[in-house]
């Protein structure tokens, strides 16, 4: 295993009913992990992330769904993690279902993606060419029942539990993200849960970060789960139990490429390149190193009651490319449109230039989640999570948010930031958690139209992949009301 060493000095939770804590009671915890590997000699796996028809030669190491199982009293929340790009609502509404039928205990179901950029299609849209589908349903039906069997194993796994939180807010975790976007606001604080036996075993260690998946690049084609697996491999040999890795706010591209995220190879001294399996490994290792500080440093808390606040929303859905994929049956079915909270299937019929004639969906708005969950002793708030239905930018999470010049809405109220309104230090927020709507965007900061922001001459990556300018103030007004008690 290679690790990147520095000095001392540089190292300067879907039933969402009520929010009422349940009976006192001690602290259950289980965990669980299982293969969601692509059969990749069986048929096409288009790989996700980047542009179409990136068709999979091989596997260089396996894809899993990780899951964390934590009750108390009468109440079970189980959060799982798959190195996957995405999966949307629909998906996960089916793994709940199973899930409650053989596990009727669990309360709360989360299920998030790392938004690995080297795994399979789970969403349609990286398919053989445009709006062909990459998705392989005998697949997604098969992940599916991977992931119940993982999330109902840690159930099953619960047993008398110790919990230590950790958070990490070392100058390191920021230098290992790039923005490529202005304002340039990162997200680097890292959080652990860390879980062991009442006679000290390991159990699990729960990570949650923020950077995107992405190290390999565009032209690998060998399945990985990128950095996450390394991250992952060094929690569980340094500190043992089942690591489950959940990313943060990745939007505004927080990535792991780029020159102003420089590692230095060990071996050879150079610092590692770009799209390379060096990079990926010494990535991955570091933040599994930062992860092992924040434990070491962390505090044992009492869990007696988990407490849920959730709610589903409606956001206008702004992005023709979507209501295009969706018509043609890209996402198999997935993601329906809206109109006034009732299904909306019609479609109208519009000529585009080099592309005759496509169908698009006219329903109005989309359907998702949000969730904010307590984790109490005695009354007392000691850890709290909050679940995003995508890709949130930084500046909606720590504050920030900016007007520039050619901006398509630059008088537009800036949504509330989340971070303000969490009650503890310990502050989980799991991106791409229940579904993936993309960007999500402030809508002051919106640039679908030129001019381009700061005068750019070609337009900026991230609204292209965002269900529109209205997301966010939908997303961040529903989950600080749910922190707030409103």
């Amino acid at each position: 295993m290679r690790i990147l060493s520095y000095s001392p000095l540089a190292l300067l939770l879907f039933i969402l009913a009520g929010s009422t804590p349940v009976a006192a009671g001690g602290l259950r915890a289980g965990a669980a992990k299982v293969v969601i590997t692509p059969d990749v000699h069986a048929a096409p796996v288009y790989i996700a992330g980047y542009g179409n028809n990136r068709v999979a030669t091989g596997v260089h190491d396996d894809l899993y769904a990780r899951c964390l199982a934590l009750g108390a009293g009468d109440q079970t929340l189980v959060v799982c993690a798959a190195d996957l790009i995405g999966l949307f609502y629909d998906d996960v509404l089916k793994i709940r279902e199973t899930v409650k039928a053989q596990a009727p205990e669990v309360t709360h179901l989360i299920v998030a993606s790392t938004h690995d950029h080297e795994g399979p299609d789970s969403m349609g849209l990286w398919g053989p060419g445009p709006l062909q589908s990459g998705i392989d349903e005998k697949y997604m039906a098969w992940l599916r029942e991977r992931i119940t069997q993982a999330a109902v194993e840690a159930v099953r796994g619960m047993q008398p539990a110790r919990l230590t939180l950790g958070r990490d807010d070392h100058p390191l975790l920021a230098l290992l993200q790039s923005d490529s976007r202005p304002p340039y606001v990162k997200d680097p604080y890292l959080f652990v849960m860390h879980l062991t036996s009442a006679a000290g075993q390991p159990i699990a260690n729960l990570v949650n970060w923020s950077d995107h998946p992405e190290t390999l690049g565009s032209r690998n084609t060998e399945v990985t789960a990128d950095y996450p697996h390394w991250l992952c491999a060094y929690v569980e040999a340094h500190l043992g139990g089942t690591a489950i890795f959940l990313n943060g706010s990745i939007g505004g591209l927080l990535s792991t490429n780029g020159s102003s995220v420089a590692l230095q190879d060990p071996d050879t001294g150079k610092v590692a390149a770009d799209n390379t399996w060096d990079k990926a490994e010494l990535f991955g290792n570091t933040v599994g190193q930062l992860a092992e500080r924040a434990v070491k440093g962390g505090e044992e808390v009492s869990v007696d009651s988990i407490a849920f606040r959730g709610t589903t929303i409606f956001s206008p859905m702004h992005n023709d490319h979507f209501r295009a994929a969706g018509a043609a049956g890209v996402f198999g079915g997935r993601k329906p449109l809206y109109t006034n909270g009732q299904l909306d299937p019609s479609v109208i019929e519009r000529e585009v230039p080099g592309m005759g004639t496509l169908k698009f969906a006219t329903g109005r708005d989309v359907k998702t989640e949000v969730s904010y969950i307590r984790l109490l002793a005695s009354g007392s708030v000691v850890a709290e999570i909050v679940t995003v239905p995508g890709e949130i930018y930084p500046e909606l999470v720590n504050g920030g948010m900016t007007r520039y010049p050619g901006a398509d809405f630059p008088d537009a109220p800036f949504e509330p930031a989340i971070r303000e309104h969490f009650k503890t230090k310990y502050q989980f927020i799991f991106g791409l958690a229940n579904d993936e709507l993309g960007y999500i965007i402030p809508k002051a900061e919106y640039d679908d139209e030129p001019p381009w922001l700061l005068n750019k001459p070609s337009r900026w990556y991230g609204e292209v992949n965002s269900a529109g300018p209205d997301i966010a103030g939908a997303v961040t007004k529903a989950i600080v009301a749910l922190m707030e008690g409103r």
